[in-house]
């Protein structure tokens, strides 16, 4: 299944079949620890499974 992945304002097309968002990630050499995953505009836990075409992936900082 070919999916859309927006970051940073632009989009690449990812060929993914019953990935998890953390499978996701680690094909795009992203921590699960600093990203928010979005699909079809709802947040999702990481270890859920990508169940739409489109995913915006939102790089979070956090600091002291």
């Amino acid at each position: 299944m070919e999916i859309e992945v927006e970051m940073r304002e632009r989009i690449i097309k990812v060929n993914v079949e019953n990935a998890t968002g953390e499978e996701l990630l680690n094909k795009l050499s992203l921590s699960p620890d600093s990203v928010i995953i979005i699909v079809d505009g709802k947040p999702i836990p990481y270890k859920e499974k990508i169940k739409g075409k489109r995913v915006k992936i939102i790089r979070v900082a956090s600091g002291g």
